[in-house]
């Protein structure tokens, strides 16, 4: 860093720009290994807002409803970064560390689920609050409302990784 005009160097990515530009993930950006790193994260997240669901209404017994839940989310994690290194982070990065076509990307795909992702916010809240008032653990329904909430948050990044052709291409 420059310490008179508080710049960074332009040269050479550093930092978590080097890490999301780096050739050893260039696999990540096939169009087919994005595609199935999202329906993979859609599943899981799926699969874990039913277990809470089974959990809150006592179909299933809530000690292996948080044990799936932790191994959910454990499993979601190099999910989340074959996904997210597939779409370069570009949700992830500040914006000086962006070229102008990974900004208007980002931006492009924003807009394009926002509405999807203010609908999908409401029914989180609605579905958090009607779980639990209704189940005997409330805490089932705020894990109902946090994966669909959740799920709001990766939408962006989900739509991205979908509609992004390869780089192969």
């Amino acid at each position: 860093m420059n310490a008179a005009t508080r710049t960074r160097p332009s040269t050479r990515s550093t930092g978590l720009a080097a890490t999301f530009e780096d050739e050893r993930y260039a696999w990540t950006r096939r169009t087919s290994t994005r595609r199935a790193g999202v329906l993979a994260e859609v599943v899981l997240l799926a699969a874990m807002v039913v277990v809470a669901l089974l959990a809150a209404v006592e179909a299933l017994p809530l000690v292996p409803s948080v044990v799936v839940w932790t191994a959910g989310f454990l499993l979601f994690i190099p999910l989340r970064a074959v996904v997210n290194l597939g779409v370069r982070g570009v949700f992830d990065r500040r914006a000086a560390t962006l070229d102008e076509v990974q900004r208007t990307m980002r931006d492009a795909s924003s807009a394009a689920v926002n509405p999807l992702r203010v609908a999908l916010g409401l029914v989180a809240v609605a579905a958090a609050v009607a779980v639990a008032l209704h189940a005997p653990v409330p805490t089932q329904g705020y894990a109902v409302g946090f994966g669909l909430w959740f799920a709001t948050w990766l939408l962006s990044t989900w739509h991205l990784a979908w509609t992004l052709p390869s780089e192969d291409d």
